[in-house]
């Protein structure tokens, strides 16, 4: 669903600079905002997508087959005599190679602060200056991993998940870049902060985005297109990232998109590494495992937080998000041009880990990807409520 915490409270408390007589916050010690949720806290699920009768909708039409939207297969499963299913992008392993092609369009925003001014003009974070590394990173660009060689990182966690599969059975996003989109932020409902880098970051309302997303969506409506909107170190008050999905009017049709914040150069004030590619492989993770919200389990706990009940959908980057950085920020090297370049993904839990299977069937019996020694079990069949 997507990292979220309530940072503006928390990080309005650290000092202030200025900057043309406007407040900036001074940098906040790494460590103290982390990229997790509070357990069972999520972005606002406003469109409905995941409760209320748009959801019931798409489980019908998914049930049915009516609807046009990401091509993708289901398989059922049990847990304890009662009976579940999962759906995933691309298709089923078991029917032998294919690759699937997803249409992977990026939107990037070109945010202004009206209220904040540097160098006597309004302070602009431009989601263009996230592509090229956006484009290089492992969600888009081929690197090894275990399970495979020269693959994108969901591609990768796939061959972990079905070491059956046959080698040229794949899930590829195929990436292209669209006009930015121009959103500005409503006076007093941002956050800047200045990292010892000397960039800008900022902590913004969330319905400004928001809201500038669903109209991009009904505006440009593509079923077959996952649309994925970033902001150049800036993120959601409430979010780092959260996917979710619209519907037409006829409900015929669903379009599945995700919002993630890319953050380069302010590790020091959100506590990550740099290129921070977690928020992003985080989405587009939970995008492959549970693109509808029709993925479903038995309600696991929280693995990081003495199992405290958390949700029942198969949430792959939410089960490791309450993990310490060191945990959950895992270094990958892409070559890119013959020069080797790290990024750090988050590390997701793998479907053995929500279907309760011990052992693991899953590359080295591991029930995380890439860092396997996140989980180290399955998920508990009960939690602590």
């Amino acid at each position: 669903m997507g990292w979220a915490c309530s940072l503006v409270g928390a990080l309005a408390a650290y000092g202030i600079a200025h900057a043309d007589g406007f407040p900036i916050r001074t940098p906040v010690a790494a460590g103290l905002v982390l990229p997790k949720l509070n357990p069972g806290y999520h972005h606002p699920d406003k469109l409905g997508f995941r409760e209320g009768p748009m959801h019931d909708a798409i489980m019908r039409g998914m049930a049915a087959g009516t609807i046009t939207t990401l091509p993708s297969w289901s398989a059922p499963f049990t847990i304890e005599g009662k009976s579940y299913s999962y759906t995933l992008l691309g298709t089923d392993p078991a029917q032998g190679a294919a690759t699937t092609l997803v249409p992977a369009v990026i939107v990037p925003i070109r945010l202004t602060i009206p209220d904040y001014l540097v160098n006597g003009q309004k302070l602009v974070l431009d989601g263009r200056k996230t592509l090229n590394s956006v484009l290089n990173s492992p969600i888009f660009h081929g690197s090894d991993y275990d399970s495979g060689k020269n693959l994108q990182f969901t591609d990768a966690m796939l061959h972990a998940e079905f070491q059956q599969a046959p080698k040229n059975w794949h899930l590829t996003f195929s990436p292209s870049v669209a006009p930015e989109i121009d959103v500005t932020t409503t006076p007093g409902k941002t956050d800047v902060y200045i990292a010892k880098s000397g960039k800008y970051a900022a902590v913004i309302n969330d319905g400004v985005v928001d809201d500038a997303i669903v109209k991009y969506i009904k505006a440009n409506f593509e079923p077959s297109n996952f649309v994925i909107f970033v902001t150049y170190n800036a993120l959601e008050g409430g979010a780092f990232g959260y996917h979710s999905g619209l519907m037409d009017k006829g409900g015929t049709g669903l379009e599945i998109f995700t919002y993630t914040s890319w953050l380069e150069g302010v590790g020091d004030v959100f506590g990550l590494p740099s290129p921070n590619a977690d928020t992003l492989a985080h989405e587009a993770a939970e995008v492959v495992h549970d693109a509808f919200g029709t993925s479903l389990t038995l309600k696991w706990g929280d693995w990081f937080n003495n199992n405290k009940c958390f949700q029942r959908y198969i949430e792959v980057g939410d089960a490791v998000e309450d993990a310490s950085p060191k945990v959950q920020n895992t270094p990958q090297i892409v070559v890119v041009n013959g020069k080797p370049q790290t990024f750090y993904v988050q590390s997701e839990a793998l479907l053995p880990w929500f279907l309760r299977q011990y052992p693991s069937p899953a590359i080295h019996q591991a029930y995380s990807f890439p860092n396997e020694a996140a989980l180290l079990g399955p998920a508990p069949l009960n939690c602590a409520k």
